[in-house]
Parts: structure tokens; C-alpha cells; sequence
């Protein structure tokens, strides 16, 4: 019964990748949701799209740009936030030798940020649309920065996103190479060639590099704003589920890998798309040493996007770390 599964599987897989028409993964902070590019700044969302006009016209992009010329960037407001938020937008030169893997942290790195800069907005409060010109002159790898400070809070969210200019994609050969791997896996199921126990493991090296859309805790940690702090989490409820009391154990290192003990620490949060926080007010109930903390009395009462702001205080810095969770 399992091999009968796995291998109508990968002959689904398979044909499916052929159907494929034509394939566009974006990347850094601008993501494709039901057709349209959305940027994410925090939680602030806004629908995101390049024109080429002189050039291609009223074609739309997400991030890459596949020829030079004066490009418009635009973003429309999903969310009321960025109407009355200062908005800055900056262009760099990609220098960081991590093409579109380029994140925040790396950004930070830059010693001179000015001196790669091609365009730099002022912050600037626009209502509704943010619209910006600017013209690429040479193909290559860049990156866009784009901030928004809420003038209520005093809060300053961040998404970054690396870019092409000059982009033609890697075409659809590389899909067509996953296919014919899948078509070989399902030749060994057929074929029964190769044991049971071989055959599941092949299964299972090429379904692990197909992507998934959950990351465990023990998978992803968190920097905090100014550098100091990393965090991760592990939950004693897994997975997260609705309307259950439940427990964190925090685990705080410094910027150079060490364990944080004795550390102060205070968590607030809540659901900013619904304006409201969280339900129940957590708390440190115990340090376990070793730079882990049981923080108790977490709930989440609905589903959709939270933040959990986590403030740290380890005598010689103080800093704040922001862990988001889709429910």
C-alpha cells in the first residue's frame, strides 16, 4: 500500500512539473500571494509591482527586472498603518557575495552603505501609494531596503529584498531535471529493483527538497533589533493550537554564541492587523540555566498573525526580539 502511494506520487510529481508553464520564485521580502506580489515591512503589507514602461510597457514585476531602463517601483497599502507611517526607500549595490540569500543582518555589515547607494528616499509620510523612478544604467545584482517608522509608536519596520536587473530566470530545465529524477524514483518502485527500505529513502531525499511551509522552533531562531540577543524557543504544546494555555523555554544566546543568564525579561504582544494584544499576560516563571527561560501562561485565542515582542535585559545591553507565528 505504501509503495502503491509513494509511486502514484511521484508519477503525479512528475507530470505535474511538465504541466508547469512557467515558474517565477521570488525571494527576499517581497512574496506571491494569489496572484499578486505583496511586500512585507513587519506586518505591514502592501501590493508591490515594477514597470519597465518605456520598454515592456504595462507588464508587471515582482522583484527581478529582466531589461535596463527607468523602472517604477510602486507599492499600494494593504494596511492602514502605511498611510500614516514615514516611508524611506533605499537602492543599494548587492556587495554582500550573497546574491538573493542578502538579509537585514547582512545589510548591517555594510561599512559604508552611502557609497553603494543608486537612490535613497528620504522618510516621507505618503498617503494610499508609494511611487518611486529610477533608472538602472547596468545589469546586476541590487538590493532594496524599505522601512516604515510609525510616527504612533515610534516603531520601525524593515523588509529587505535582493533584485536583478538584466534577470532572465533559470528557465524551466531545472524542473524538468526534478521531473526526470522523479520519473527514475518511480521506475525503482515499478521495477522493484530495489528493496523497500532503499526505495523509501530515495522517497524520502527527493520529497525533502520540495519546499514546506512550516518551520519548527527548534529550526528558526530570531536576531534581536540591535544585534545583541539570538533566540529560539521550544513550546511544550506541538503543535500551537488555539485557545490552550501553554508554556515557552527560551533559549537566549549573545552575538558571539554564549549563553545569556540573569537576564530580565518581559513579553507583550499581540495581533497588530486586528489592533488588539494578547489575551493572557505572560511571564518568566523560572531560569534553567544554560541561557534558558520557562516563560508560562501563553495563549493565542484566534488564528492569523501574531507577534510575540520579547525585551531583554542582561545588564550590559537591553534589546527587543520580534517573533512572528501564523496560527
Amino acid at each position: 500500500m505504501v509503495f502503491n502511494l509513494l509511486r502514484r506520487y511521484c508519477l503525479f510529481a512528475s507530470l505535474s512539473l511538465f504541466l508547469l508553464p512557467g515558474i517565477t520564485l521570488a525571494h527576499g521580502g517581497v512574496v506571491e500571494e494569489d496572484d499578486l506580489c505583496v511586500i512585507n515591512i513587519g506586518y505591514l503589507k502592501a501590493h508591490f509591482k515594477i514597470y519597465v514602461p518605456q520598454q515592456t510597457g504595462h507588464d508587471e514585476y515582482c522583484e527581478d527586472i529582466p531589461i535596463r531602463g527607468e523602472s517604477v517601483f510602486v507599492m499600494e497599502y494593504q494596511h492602514d498603518g502605511l498611510s500614516e507611517a514615514e516611508i524611506d526607500f533605499r537602492i543599494i549595490r548587492n556587495v554582500t557575495g550573497k546574491s538573493t540569500f542578502a538579509r537585514l543582518e547582512d545589510i548591517r555589515a555594510i561599512d559604508d552603505i552611502d557609497a553603494i547607494t543608486i537612490h535613497y528616499t528620504a522618510p516621507t509620510v505618503v498617503p494610499d501609494v508609494f511611487t518611486l523612478l529610477q533608472s538602472f544604467d547596468e545589469d546586476g545584482e541590487y538590493i532594496g531596503i524599505v522601512s516604515a517608522a510609525r510616527t504612533d509608536t515610534g516603531k520601525v519596520y524593515t523588509a529587505v529584498f535582493p533584485f536583478e536587473v538584466g534577470y532572465i530566470g533559470v528557465g524551466i530545465w531545472p524542473w524538468i531535471i526534478a521531473g526526470l529524477l522523479l520519473l527514475q524514483l518511480n521506475y525503482f518502485f515499478m521495477s522493484r529493483r530495489r528493496t523497500k527500505g532503499a526505495a523509501i529513502a530515495a522517497a524520502v531525499i527527493v520529497l525533502s527538497t520540495l519546499p514546506t511551509g512550516n518551520v519548527t522552533a527548534d529550526e528558526k531562531s530570531w536576531a534581536s533589533s540591535a544585534g545583541y540577543f539570538r533566540v529560539q524557543y521550544a513550546s511544550d504544546l506541538e503543535p500551537i493550537a488555539i485557545n490552550k494555555i501553554h508554556s515557552w523555554v527560551l533559549h537566549i544566546e549573545s552575538a558571539d554564541g554564549k549563553a545569556v543568564t540573569g537576564a530580565k525579561i518581559s513579553i507583550d504582544g499581540g495581533m497588530p492587523e486586528h489592533d488588539h494584544g494578547l489575551p493572557t499576560v505572560p511571564r518568566v516563571i523560572e531560569e534553567l540555566g544554560s541561557g534558558r527561560y520557562r516563560i508560562a501562561g501563553i495563549r493565542f485565542h484566534m488564528g492569523g498573525y501574531w507577534e510575540l515582542r520579547i525585551s531583554i535585559d542582561s545588564g550590559s545591553h537591553r534589546d527587543d526580539v520580534l517573533i512572528t507565528l501564523e496560527l
